[in-house]
């Protein structure tokens, strides 16, 4: 087992990075028992680590992420391996706080609303940003809908993400209802904006 650091890349994917290459790294401070074990077919192994935060240690978030990986490859077929556990340590007092700006919305090939969001976490701690988004014409009824899938930000990023409705609509002017909330706050952004579709 051995612990490394890790970023996001521009689309929100995990990326390792080497211990204690991050200011948000938290490898040095883990403990692993056992750290190295063999592990006979469908056999099963207990591996606990802890973490010893130290007493002057600033209130933020630490991360990580704890693989296991075999130490060499059998002979044959040669087939890497690699299993990742992400871990987070929030020293408290800790913020969740994000920020949405204006939203772009446009229409694709197939006339269906494609709505683009700048989204932010602004706080000490990540977000697990989720939301929803509803389409109305201009007599109030209600033509498109869907649902901002869980996003993860890391304190001070900034991503656009894309949501796309799944119906045909014609050009013209929309009201466009946004929500967008984060796991870990009751805080919840709720805003109407008045949209022109074009495509």
């Amino acid at each position: 087992a051995i612990a490394q650091d890790w970023v996001h890349d521009s689309q929100g994917g995990l990326m390792p990075k080497p211990a204690n290459s991050t200011s948000a790294s938290i490898a040095k401070w883990i403990k692993f028992n056992p750290r190295e074990f063999t592990l006979p077919p469908n056999g099963r192994q207990v591996v606990r680590f802890s973490i010893s935060v130290p007493k002057n240690a600033v209130p933020e978030e630490r991360r990580g992420v704890i693989f296991f990986a075999p130490a060499f490859q059998s002979s044959g077929l040669a087939v890497k391996t690699q299993i990742g556990v992400v871990i987070y340590a929030a020293i408290k007092p800790i913020k969740r706080m994000f920020e949405v700006g204006l939203p772009k919305a446009s229409l694709n090939g197939a006339r269906q609303a494609v709505i683009t969001i700048d989204l932010a976490a602004i706080g000490n701690a990540h977000c697990r940003l989720t939301g929803q988004f509803r389409l109305s014409d201009p007599s109030g009824k209600v033509v498109e809908e869907g649902r901002i899938t869980e996003e993860v930000f890391l304190p001070g990023e900034r991503r656009t993400i894309a949501v796309s409705g799944n119906k045909a609509l014609a050009p013209g002017a929309y009201r466009l209802h946004l929500e967008v909330e984060s796991y870990g706050t009751t805080n919840v952004f709720r805003r109407d904006y008045e949209i022109q579709l074009q495509g």
